[in-house]
């Protein structure tokens, strides 16, 4: 009786802290959050954003939970050390107290962020804040009121902690499924799959056609890729169909863009009936073995609910670790969701110092991911058409890369580690010195000279691999920004620097390097590859084939819609026409960041000014209310609220 009595003890000893994680402070930050969570999700997809968030807590809490049991359980078979045992227990109920106190000061600032329209920073539970919470925790269990107070929370604690657990039922209905349903067979769906090519698609993150030898920039950043396009046909006027991952890799696999997937959010996936036909389906359609690579969970085929239709992962092929994961994806659609939660991105925090991130250049080594696309296709059966998408993190901030290329095109001493190369998002570029904008622009064009090396060495070993009769396709979800004011990506920032991005195919057979100017964007990739297996585009894509001979429209489009919630009507964003040399950005709705100026229509003639430094919507009138008329016509077939 007396050994139950103590395990009992120390159950209860250890329990609240635990308790109040998962039964005060995650419903509470969840809480905070959920305004944010609208934005891309269903109100009925909460519940299982909610469990996935339980679980990871839970699984993350518990090996400490039972490692404190164990001590105070073994405190408590000693009368010698009573007293130890009584301090412990009175800590673990002021951290108890501290818990909810961090969690109740984290939730007023993040539901005084949402009530300011996102005028102000997302807040951050300081170091400062941690250790007042802890203080204050301490007075509380200091009298026998404040441990009172602690047991009727911890009481209330645990009947929610139930509650959540009972949520995990939820789970296994809200997942991704486990096929997408067959499409109905093209004309050449009988062709013997033999007879396709290969196909290998490198896409590589944040690389802007700007800051590439090859397509003229003043540094020497791509000599393999400048080597590997003279064999190759280069188009020199690609876009991005969005400003950052997430919308623009779902274009790019599903031939639409992001008003028709509605992948806005970083943590959105595309709508289900533009992910059933996908690229990936109709190239399973077609026979063909699937793999992928990521390194970018927001550029994963499982984080984006493609991951039915490949036969091959590797997930996450980097150094990095983080709960928001394509692996973690794969099994828990809310994966990412949960991740945001202040409980959960402290494990990311104290992941990256346990790896010294800080401090390693090459966290993102591309040749983790090469080497993994690499010894798959030495394995896969060439008997069969292969389809392999890669998708390198580098140039993605941060910009240090490792030597030698670090200090190559500045030798200067700053920012010189990850840290130190974090830029300043959009428009807060603007409070930077113009000296730090120069030195990251360098930074980046080293990480963009890193990058090159390894897609140069990946492209010749897949091609010796796979054959003469491949298709090898080298593009950017997106580029990056060091002018106008405006940092990196994302945002309604749509400057040439960042949506202007290489797209490079080298067909099969093909032996000399061929160049086209035609505009082109991203969900024109999908229809192409889908012809070049012998397959039709679904009549859905958005996208024109590069190997039809039908000219294809002289305009393409570029968006951003983060602030606008996903399945409500378009009213909030900006969206670029480009038509001939003529750019038109649009903005929409009432936008909120940080030290935004007025915005107002822009209209660039790309052909005089490439730069995009002189607007002239104000000298030509009539041009700019011609492009906009059309624009807003393309608007309004997109602009309904999604069922």
């Amino acid at each position: 009786m007396a050994a139950a009595g103590a395990d009992s003890g120390a159950l209860r000893a250890a329990a609240p802290p635990f308790l109040t994680l998962l039964g005060v402070a995650l419903p509470l930050a969840f809480a905070a959050l959920i305004d944010q969570y609208l934005h891309y999700l269903r109100p009925a997809q909460l519940l299982p954003a909610y469990a996935t968030a339980w679980l990871l807590t839970a699984a993350l809490t518990a090996p400490l939970f039972v490692a404190l049991t164990v001590v105070l359980w073994g405190l408590g078979r000693s009368d010698r050390l009573a007293s130890v045992r009584e301090v412990l227990a009175r800590a673990l109920l002021a951290l108890a107290a501290a818990v909810v106190i961090a969690t109740l000061i984290k939730a007023t600032k993040l539901w005084f962020y949402t009530f300011s329209a996102g005028e102000h920073p997302v807040p951050e539970l300081t170091a400062g804040t941690q250790w007042l919470a802890l203080a204050l925790g301490l007075l509380v269990v200091l009298t026998s009121a404040g441990r009172r107070a602690v047991g009727r929370v911890s009481r209330l604690a645990l009947w929610s902690t139930l509650a959540g657990g009972a949520s995990l039922a939820l789970l296994p209905l809200n997942g991704w499924p486990d096929a997408a349903p067959e499409l109905a067979r093209s004309q050449a769906a009988g062709a013997d799959p033999a007879q396709r090519p290969n196909i290998v698609l490198l896409s590589i993150d944040a690389l802007s056609a700007q800051h590439m030898s090859l397509y003229g920039a003043a540094r020497p950043t791509t000599p393999r890729l400048d080597a590997f396009a003279a064999g190759a046909t280069s188009y020199t006027r690609a876009y991005a169909s969005g400003n950052y991952t997430t919308p623009a890799v779902s274009s790019l696999l599903t031939g639409t863009r992001p008003w028709t997937h509605r992948a806005f959010q970083l943590l959105a996936w595309p709508l289900p009936e533009t992910r059933v036909r996908s690229l990936p389906a109709v190239l399973a359609h077609a026979g063909y073995q699937l793999g992928y690579v990521s390194t970018n969970a927001h550029a994963g085929a499982a984080a984006l609910g493609f991951g039915a239709d490949f036969q091959f992962a590797a997930h996450d092929a980097t150094h990095d670790t983080t709960l928001c994961s394509d692996a973690l994806m794969a099994h828990f659609k809310y994966a990412c969701a949960a991740a945001e939660l202040p409980l959960l991105s402290l494990f990311d925090r104290l992941a990256a110092a346990a790896h010294d991130r800080e401090h390693d250049n090459a966290y993102a080594d591309p040749s983790l991911a090469t080497g993994r696309a690499l010894e798959w296709l030495a394995h896969v059966d060439h008997r069969r058409p292969v389809f392999v998408w890669v998708h390198l993190l580098p140039p993605h901030s941060p910009y240090a890369a490792p030597a030698p290329w670090l200090g190559r095109f500045d030798p200067s001493p700053d920012a010189r580690t990850i840290a130190e190369t974090e830029p300043a998002w959009a428009y807060l570029l603007s409070a930077e010195p113009p000296a730090r904008v120069r030195t990251l622009a360098a930074r980046y064009d080293e990480s963009v000279s890193y990058v090159d090396q390894a897609a140069g060495e990946f492209l010749a070993r897949a091609l010796a691999l796979l054959g003469d009769d491949t298709a090898v396709i080298v593009t950017a979800d997106h580029g990056e920004s060091f002018g106008h004011g405006y940092g990196a990506h994302t945002g309604p920032g749509l400057y040439e620097e960042i949506i202007h991005v290489p797209l490079i195919i080298r067909w099969p057979h093909q032996r000399q390097a061929a160049h086209e100017a035609r505009l082109t964007e991203q969900v024109d990739l999908a229809p192409t590859l889908a012809v070049l297996a012998g397959e039709s585009a679904p009549a859905s894509w958005e996208g024109h084939s590069l190997l039809s001979a039908a000219v294809a429209p002289a305009r393409v489009f570029s968006m951003n819609f983060e602030e606008n919630r996903r399945y409500a009507p378009l009213t909030t964003g900006s969206v670029a026409l480009i038509e001939g040399d003529w750019k038109l950005v649009h903005y929409l709705g009432a936008l909120h960041y940080p030290l935004m100026p007025a915005l107002h229509d822009e209209l660039y003639d790309l052909a005089a000014d490439a730069g995009e430094l002189n607007d002239r919507a104000a000298t030509e009138p009539e041009r700019t209310q011609s492009l906009r008329a059309e624009l807003e016509q393309e608007l309004r077939r997109h602009a309904a609220r999604v069922p």
